[in-house]
């Protein structure tokens, strides 16, 4: 493997955490009485990365073995979809367990609202000790006000990006973190960014699917985003090389997740993992995108959503490997981890996953959104049910109407000749915006005089400007 590339390192601390030693067995016991330990609870989210591209999740060819293993001894959503495909409102919305409107976050590189309480700072007034490690200051720094409730917010950036195999260093941040803090009453969350355009794997997963190692070179050194400008010229030989990256990528973060697991399973205290993705990505299907800020198709809506126990008692553990079809949001997981935790009195608009019952009627109604830079695309929004879709583009006058039971892949726009189901869809979804008005989003660029050029360079690298 090729040494990944050399890191930048910047450390925030409200407490110094020192000390740490002794695990005890910890078990959650009923609803409302939990016993004075409790099991290690880490968040991973995977940046970028597909519901459909886990084994787990049946896709015939990925290698995901760590997060299938995860999945055969824990629940596995299978519907689970993300609020928003955009990194840091998406991230605010899992932290928060609030909807984009509801917490005020709607655009990369905005500030969470003070007012805005999240899962961490209930943790902490509970007793938990909290950290984090995230790989990316551009659209995670504190600034954006995520760090709030965190005894200590690492941040792992590679020093220049596009970089590979920079996965490596957040583990072993992370690692580094439970050794040092972790155990009964700790609360981790860790972020890998690895999936996220553009895609460069390390070696050896770069050639995972693609065999021609030329091809590999060629796909690295082509200016995708100046491609996705000119619409019908992209070479389908390209769009299979990018795929085959992406999917290299998804395998290298099974391998990360995987020293994680390694590093909780011979610990005396079981470690509850909630493994998701803040949006997932597309991969050119629609003939007009790679990427996931500006569609609300559902390869960029639909996430992993797996919990599971690793290490403590093997005896006191539940039987795992349920699949569960009912519908799961990003906004469930905040409260999610507040139940695991034994932590009452939060107010959170999603559900816990593991306790409350699953939606029905009206309330299986989810409203996604997303807020792209303004020289990609204007606002849009989407209604979706377990069954169906509707997408407004309200400045573009763009409709889109979709059957997912009937056309998963969203090929086949009813928009033309809507029946009339889908016409009450999109009635719901223009109250929704009129009840619930957006307003003005600004991010702190906006708010501090405009966008550097430098900040502008490392957003059109990522593929979140032109």
């Amino acid at each position: 493997m090729d040494s990944p590339p050399r890191r930048r390192v910047v450390l925030l601390t409200t407490s110094i955490l020192v000390g740490m030693a002794g695990f005890a067995v910890a078990r959650c016991s009923s609803e409302g009485d939990r016993e004075s330990s409790s099991p290690a609870l880490l968040l991973v989210t995977l940046d970028t990365f597909r519901a459909d591209y886990l084994g787990s999740a049946g896709h015939p060819r990925i290698r995901t073995p760590w997060l299938d293993r995860l999945a055969r001894r824990g629940i596995h959503w299978t519907e689970a979809v993300s609020a928003i495909p955009l990194t840091t409102p998406s991230h605010a919305t899992i932290l928060s367990g609030r909807s984009p409107r509801s917490h005020g976050l709607l655009k990369n590189r905005m500030r969470l609202p003070d007012a805005v309480r999240t899962l961490p700072q209930h943790l902490g007034e509970a007793g938990y000790r909290t950290g984090a490690v995230v790989s990316s200051r551009l659209v995670l720094g504190p600034e954006f006000g995520l760090d709030r409730g965190f005894d200590a917010y690492e941040i792992v950036d590679p020093e220049g990006r596009p970089a590979s195999g920079e996965g490596a260093f957040a583990t072993a941040a992370a690692r580094a973190w439970m050794a040092r803090a972790g155990g009964s009453h700790s609360f981790l969350w860790v972020h890998y960014f690895d999936a996220h355009l553009p895609y460069l794997p390390p070696k050896p997963w770069d050639r995972l699917y693609l065999a021609d190692p030329d091809a590999v070179g060629r796909a690295r050194a082509h200016d995708l985003q100046a491609s996705m400008r000119d619409e019908g010229d992209i070479d389908r030989e390209l769009v299979a090389a990018q795929t085959a990256l992406y999917a290299s990528e998804v395998s290298f973060l099974d391998h990360c997740v995987g020293e994680l697991v390694k590093q909780a399973a011979p610990a005396a205290t079981p470690t509850t993992f909630l493994v998701t993705a803040d949006h997932g990505e597309g991969l050119y299907e629609h003939d007009r995108y790679f990427g996931h800020d500006i569609l609300l198709y559902e390869t960029s809506l639909r996430v992993p959503l797996i919990v599971s126990s690793v290490g403590g008692d093997p005896t006191s553990r539940a039987v795992g490997g349920k699949l569960v079809r009912e519908p799961a949001r990003t906004v469930d997981i905040a409260p999610t981890f507040a139940g695991l935790a034994g932590v009452s009195g939060a107010s959170f608009e999603g559900r816990d996953l593991l306790r409350d019952p699953p939606p029905t009627g009206d309330a299986l109604q989810f409203v996604a959104e997303t807020h792209p830079s303004r020289d990609k695309a204007t606002p849009t929004y989407a209604l979706r049910t377990m069954s169906h879709k509707v997408v407004w583009e309200p400045r573009a006058r763009r409709r889109e109407l979709y059957d997912l039971a009937l056309d998963p892949g969203e090929r086949n726009d009813l928009s033309d000749d809507p029946p009339r189901h889908l016409e009450v869809l999109a009635e719901d979804l223009e109250r929704d915006r009129r009840v619930r008005p957006v307003g003005t989003p600004r991010t702190i660029d906006e708010m501090g005089g405009g966008v550097t050029e430098d900040v502008r360079e490392a957003l059109r690298s990522l593929g979140y400007a032109d």
